[in-house]
């Protein structure tokens, strides 16, 4: 797992330095052909930046318009056998606390609304006998960020995913 809490501008986060870092440059490192430790398990990245300088308005809810997630295929190993083939891209899945090109907001003492219901829906899903997965969380994160008035605008986290197995979080 890995958290960013930065700022940040369209596909990008900041660093200490002040030097824009890409969100691929991150995750690139803990990609399947580069870390075959990891094949199979789930790399969890949770950012916490801005991804542009535009703002969402509050729309009424008889306004509705669907939009279509994205995903990025992931390749095979040329000289691995079919059945033991993992896609370079699988098993990964980053939260961001707002959708691309959008403003994300943090309250002066409480933090940030996003990382703060993250940690709240992770609690409740690790301490219930439902087995809630990481998606169902994740969408339980989105509800509510998404419907806070905090600021005079909204906020809309995205999960993206590439996950090839169900992930449920509990207490040891």
């Amino acid at each position: 797992v890995v958290c960013v809490l930065t700022h940040g501008g369209k596909g990008l986060v900041y660093g200490s330095d002040g030097e824009g870092v890409k969100l691929e440059e991150l995750i690139e490192p803990f990609r399947n052909i580069y870390v075959p430790s990891l094949l199979g398990k789930p790399k969890l990245f949770f950012i916490q930046a801005c991804q542009g300088e535009c703002y969402q308005e509050p729309v009424c809810p008889c306004n509705n318009s669907d939009k279509q997630e994205s995903r990025t295929p992931g390749s095979l190993e040329e000289d691995c056998p079919p059945e033991k083939a993992v896609a370079t891209d699988a098993d990964i899945l980053v939260g961001m606390a707002t959708v691309p090109n959008h403003k994300c907001y943090r309250h002066t003492v409480h933090g940030s609304l996003y990382i703060q219901e993250l940690c709240k829906q992770l609690r409740k899903a690790a301490e219930s006998p439902e087995n809630d997965d990481i998606l169902t969380v994740l969408t339980r994160v989105n509800r509510e960020v998404s419907k806070n008035d905090m600021a005079p605008k909204r906020q809309m986290p995205q999960p993206k995913y590439t996950l090839t197995k169900r992930l449920v979080l509990r207490f040891v």
